[in-house]
C-alpha cells in the first residue's frame, strides 16, 4: 500500500512539474535600501535619521504566470507580496499577496481580471490607467510622490477590471469593487453588509512621444449610520506627460475631488484631535461656539483640487528628476476648515548596471490653512517637512 501512495504522489508530482512547464511564470522583485533624515517643521517634533525601506521602490517579490489557452486566449495569474528589507517582514499581517491577487483572462476583448488589484484611477499596476503616469517620481521617493497631493483609489477587494486592447493608441479601462466586509473596517461596520463599493473608469492615449489619460472615481462609503461618512466620494483627474525631446520628458495633472476621505494625506480619522474642535466659529460671529459636532463636521469629507508640474532629464547613465505639486481643499460641511499642502521633490539616479539605480533625493513640503495648526493624534498623518535621502534600488 505504500508503494502505491508513492507511486500515486510520484505521478501527481510528475503531472503537477508538466503543468508548471507548461505555463510561462516570470519571478520578479525589487529590493530598495537605504538612509533618510527628516526635518520636521513642526517644532513639537523631533527630526529623524535612520535607515529606510523603500525610498525609491517598495520592496517586493511577485510572480506573474501566463498560459496560452488557444483561439486567441490567454490565462493570467498576478500574485505580489510587499516587505520591509530591515526586519523581513510583511507589509500586512496575515495577507500574503496583500499588493495583489488577481485571476485574468486575456483575448481580443482585451483583459479581464478578478481579485485584489489597483484600479484602472490608482498608482498600482497592472491596470493603472492615470496617477502613476503623471508624475515623474511615480510612487517614489517619500513626499515626492504623487499621492501626497493627489487623491488615489489604491488597491481593493472583491473586485473586477476589464481594460480594451489598444487602439489606434487608445485604451478604456472600468473596475468595479463589489464591497469589502474585511475587519480592518472597524467595529461600528459590523452590521452592515454594504460599504466601500469603488468604481473607476479610465480612458488613455499613447504614442512614442505623448500619454494622456482621463479618469473618474466614485466610492460608496457604505450605508452605515454611524459612519465617517454619509456621502459618496468622487474624483475626476486629467493628465500625462510629453516628450519634448529624445532624454527629456514633461509631466503634468490635475484633478477634482469631491466628498473624499482624505486630502494630500490627511484621513478623517486624523482629524479627531479635541484641539481642532474647541469651538466651531459662527458665520455671524466668529467667537462664539456653534452646535456642530465633529462628526457632523467631518461627514461630508473633503472638498478640494490637485495640480502637479514636473520632468526629467536623462543623459549616459544619469538621470534627473523634479516636481512641484499643490493641494488646496476644505471640509465640505465645514468650509472654513481649509487645508493646503505644497511639494517641491528633486532627485538624482545613476544606473550602476542594467536594474540597479543608485540615488540622493531630497523633498520639501509646506501647509497652511486652519487644519494645519492643530496637533495631529495620528503620527502617521501627513506633516509638512524637508527630506533628505539616498540608498540603492534593485530590481530583479
Amino acid at each position: 500500500m505504500t508503494k502505491i501512495h508513492t507511486l500515486a504522489a510520484t505521478v501527481a508530482l510528475s503531472l503537477a512539474a508538466i503543468s508548471v512547464q507548461a505555463a510561462d511564470i516570470q519571478m520578479y522583485g525589487r529590493v530598495d535600501a537605504g538612509l533618510r533624515y527628516t526635518n520636521y517643521h513642526d517644532s513639537s517634533k523631533d527630526d529623524s535619521f535612520g535607515l529606510q525601506a523603500g525610498n525609491r521602490a517598495h520592496n517586493r517579490i511577485g510572480l506573474n504566470i501566463r498560459e496560452d489557452l488557444g483561439n486567441g486566449l490567454q490565462a493570467k495569474v498576478y500574485l505580489e507580496n510587499g516587505f520591509t528589507i530591515d526586519d523581513g517582514d510583511m507589509d500586512t499581517s496575515g495577507q500574503l499577496f496583500n499588493r495583489r491577487s488577481i485571476l485574468a483572462l486575456k483575448g481580443g476583448f482585451g483583459e479581464v481580471g478578478m481579485g485584489r488589484m489597483g484600479t484602472v484611477q490608482s498608482t498600482v499596476a497592472p491596470y493603472s490607467m492615470g496617477l502613476i503616469k503623471w508624475d515623474p517620481f511615480a510612487t517614489s521617493y517619500s513626499q515626492a510622490s504623487i499621492g501626497s497631493t493627489f487623491a488615489n483609489t489604491s488597491r481593493v477587494n472583491n473586485a473586477i477590471t476589464w481594460q480594451s486592447p489598444s487602439m489606434a493608441g487608445w485604451r478604456l479601462g472600468a473596475t468595479y469593487s463589489m464591497g469589502d466586509s474585511s475587519d480592518e473596517i472597524g467595529d461600528e461596520y459590523e452590521a452592515y453588509a454594504d460599504h466601500d463599493h469603488t468604481l473607476a473608469l479610465a480612458t488613455d492615449y499613447q504614442n512614442e512621444n505623448l500619454y494622456l489619460s482621463l479618469t473618474y472615481a466614485h466610492v460608496a462609503y457604505g450605508n452605515v449610520e454611524n459612519g465617517e461618512m454619509t456621502d459618496d466620494g468622487n474624483l475626476f483627474g486629467f493628465g500625462g506627460w510629453w516628450r519634448f525631446m529624445p532624454q527629456s520628458k514633461v509631466y503634468f495633472g490635475a484633478q477634482y475631488q469631491k466628498h473624499w476621505d482624505s486630502a494630500a494625506g490627511l484621513g478623517l480619522k486624523d482629524m479627531q484631535n479635541k484641539a481642532l474642535w474647541n469651538y466651531k466659529p459662527s458665520k455671524d460671529d466668529p467667537t462664539k461656539e456653534v452646535a456642530d459636532t465633529p462628526k457632523e463636521a467631518l461627514a461630508g469629507g473633503y472638498d478640494g483640487y490637485s495640480l502637479l508640474l514636473g520632468g526629467t532629464y536623462e543623459f549616459g547613465q544619469n538621470k534627473l528628476l523634479a516636481s512641484v505639486q499643490y493641494f488646496d481643499g476644505e471640509l465640505a460641511n465645514a468650509s472654513e476648515y481649509d487645508y493646503n499642502f505644497l511639494v517641491f521633490g528633486t532627485a538624482w539616479e545613476y544606473k550602476l548596471a542594467k536594474t540597479v539605480w543608485f540615488y540622493v533625493a531630497a523633498t520639501h513640503s509646506i501647509d497652511g490653512g486652519k487644519i494645519s495648526n492643530a496637533k495631529f493624534d495620528d503620527e502617521d498623518a501627513r506633516q509638512a517637512a524637508t527630506e533628505v535621502m539616498t540608498g540603492i534600488n534593485w530590481n530583479f
